[in-house]
């Protein structure tokens, strides 16, 4: 009997964990076997069945080579499935050694008709290879797989979910004698790995659902995976990667020559303006560029992007200027993870300095000192820190919230209709604060001059059909980050090339909140999967100045009347948008605030935040009556 309880033991620890697959040497299964498709799915207009990524890594000796499978199963449920779903894109990397391409299709009756060559139809693209199969029908599985030969890949990461239901998801990998492979599984993927196989696989992964505002690419099932040589990898492994990146080589001579050229090291200068110094030279001195030698930087003024992190740590180093180095992700692509440390999805890396609870962002050159960057607002992150010949230590913070007043937009435009009530003209004055005025004085220092019309049509008429006439800048100098008091601002004068203006009668309408540019609706969408999710905390503020043609006149300003606000739990506005509308002389004067006070924000106000998004559009789509006078 306790043979047999032992016996049942064995089968039941190999049922619980993936069977590994043959990489090498891959074949399917002359039968196969798929899972039922779940009430809950029928509706969609496919389904995968199977998606298998395996890969086998083979390293030593004289051997340096990789094998990766990619097999799928999609049963189409529609007809609009059929040519959606039909086909198969290989990257060009591998195209070049890509073995037994194989595909067959189950029709509903069971039977299998492997699909020949003269029904695969193949397209060369720039970046990939694709294969469509013809014949595919509704209730048809079509079922390939490919098997690649390639150099190995240590580092990446896997995504399994998609726009339609995953039943049967695998990945696998192995590991190698010479380092070790590490893997993290999110969102669903389970980790059953056995020996030397990491094996990850997740069960009817529901379909993906793009929603606004919202961290959609964080909360994909995926598995990341990376190689290193650390018998064990901990975030005091990432902090000594990262320290040696940025180690550089010896420059003391440039770094001493740079502090007293720049009088860094006098005692009457504070910290905070020792840092700005620092980093008003760097931004507006040095061009990033493949040169390498960093003693030279100064003199070359140039520099690759991990010599700025050297740069920072060098100085600061040199002043005895305490600081952090400090790690997290996007926000919107990654979740941060304080059991694993992955440097891939640790994308974020900033440099705090403690005394003046501000950062520096080394890797966007566009980024002054101060704010953390955008997309680690209010995020997780890793702090390090090291005293000299202590052992380094690391806290997990959230990164500080930044201030709405240091984030807004303002906007002036006077609106002219010309007088074959066709035309409009607009001269707008837009003015930038925070993050988008460093991301615009960085744009427009590199943007080249057949692309400025594009840029100054983008930012300051979002979408809408516009003919620049006349474009100005102001403040654009990278200094000018340092000054609340200079904002980035774009003169435009355009001519509107859509029609914001239809006829009603022998009077006539006009759109004129589509100033504003192109608005989103959120009027369809009821149901909210995840919580809201901001960068940073902002505030819009318009002017508008219609001057009402002569011969008319307008009688309903109210149309152009909102008032939505979006209230957290204690009671607090939040987040509202407001606009008023009034006529002195012959001008309509309008003026509307839209604030966002926060990041995060439960899905459950999201009829809140909804009503407040399309109050935005409404007033974008809302029209005066102008009324002809007799």
């Amino acid at each position: 009997m306790k043979k047999l309880f032992f016996l049942i033991a064995i089968l039941l620890t190999q049922i619980s964990f993936s069977q590994e697959e043959e990489v090498k040497n891959y074949k399917w299964d002359d039968i196969p076997n798929f899972k039922e498709v779940p009430t809950e799915f029928a509706t969609y207009p496919a389904i995968v069945l199977k998606d298998y990524r395996l890969y086998e890594n083979k390293v030593g000796g004289y051997t340096y080579k990789a094998f990766i499978v990619k097999h799928q199963a999609i049963k189409i449920l529609s007809e609009t499935g059929i040519n959606e779903y039909n086909k198969v894109a290989i990257n060009n990397r591998y195209v070049r050694d890509y073995r037994d391409l194989k595909v067959r299709v189950i029709k509903p009756d069971g039977k299998i008709e492997e699909l020949p060559k003269e029904k695969i139809i193949e397209k060369q693209g720039n970046s990939e290879k694709q294969f469509v199969f013809e014949g595919v029908e509704k209730g048809d599985i079509i079922e390939y797989y490919y098997v690649i030969k390639d150099f190995p890949d240590f580092n990446g990461c896997e995504y399994f979910q998609r726009d339609i239901p995953v039943l049967d998801a695998k990945f696998q990998i192995n590991k190698i004698a010479q380092a070790q492979t590490y893997t993290a599984g999110y969102n669903g993927m389970k980790n059953e790995s056995k020996g030397k196989i990491t094996i990850y696989t997740a069960s009817n992964l529901p379909a993906y659902k793009f929603e606004r505002n919202a961290t959609n690419k964080a909360n994909l099932a995926k598995v990341y995976y990376f190689l290193d040589t650390s018998k064990t990898y901990d975030y005091i492994n990432y902090y000594n990667s990262l320290y040696n990146f940025a180690d550089g080589v010896s420059a003391k001579s440039m770094i001493k020559g740079f502090v007293e050229e720049y009088k860094l090291n006098d005692p009457a200068i504070s910290t905070d303006e020792k840092i700005k110094i620092i980093d008003i030279f760097l931004k507006e001195n040095i061009e990033i560029d493949k040169q390498y030698v960093y003693k030279k930087a100064i003199e070359t003024k140039k520099m690759t992007p991990n010599m700025v992190l050297y740069f920072y740590k060098d100085v600061l180093d040199y002043l005895k200027i305490k600081y952090q180095f400090t790690a997290s992700t996007d926000k919107f692509d990654d979740k941060f993870d304080k059991e694993n440390a992955i440097p891939a999805a640790l994308s974020e890396i900033l440099i705090y300095i403690p005394e003046t609870k501000k950062y520096l962002a080394p890797f966007q050159f566009w980024m002054p000192y101060g704010q953390p960057n955008a997309l680690s607002v209010n995020n997780d992150a890793v702090y390090f820190n090291q005293e000299p010949k202590q052992q380094v230590t690391y806290e997990f913070k959230k990164i500080e919230n930044v201030s709405i007043n240091d984030n807004i937009t303002e906007e002036t435009s006077n609106i002219t209709i010309d007088d074959d009530m066709e035309t409009i003209l607009v001269n707008k004055k837009s003015a930038f604060m925070g993050y988008l005025a460093s991301y615009y004085r960085y744009m427009v220092k590199y943007i080249p001059q057949e692309k400025i019309n594009d840029f100054v049509k983008n930012n300051t008429f979002n979408e809408v059909d516009v003919e620049v006439q006349k474009y100005a800048f102001e403040n654009k100098e990278y200094k000018n980050n340092y000054d609340p008091e200079k904002p980035f601002t774009i003169n435009t004068d355009i001519k509107v090339k859509e029609s914001w203006i239809e006829n009603a009668g022998k009077n006539n309408l006009i759109a004129v909140g589509k100033v504003l540019g192109k608005q989103t609706s959120l009027h369809q969408e009821t149901n909210r999967i995840n919580p809201i999710v901001l960068s940073y905390p902002k505030k819009n503020i318009n002017y508008i100045n219609l001057n009402i043609p002569t011969g008319y006149s307008i009688k309903n300003v109210d149309n152009l009347v909102f008032n939505k606000e979006v209230k957290n739990y204690k009671n607090e506005v939040i987040g509202s948008f407001k606009s008023s509308a009034k006529i002195e002389g012959n001008i309509v004067k309008i003026t509307t605030e839209e604030i966002y006070n926060f990041t995060y924000l439960e899905k459950e106000k999201y009829g809140e935040y909804r009503d407040l998004v399309n109050a935005v559009y409404d007033f974008n789509n809302a029209s005066l009556l102008l009324v002809r006078v007799n």
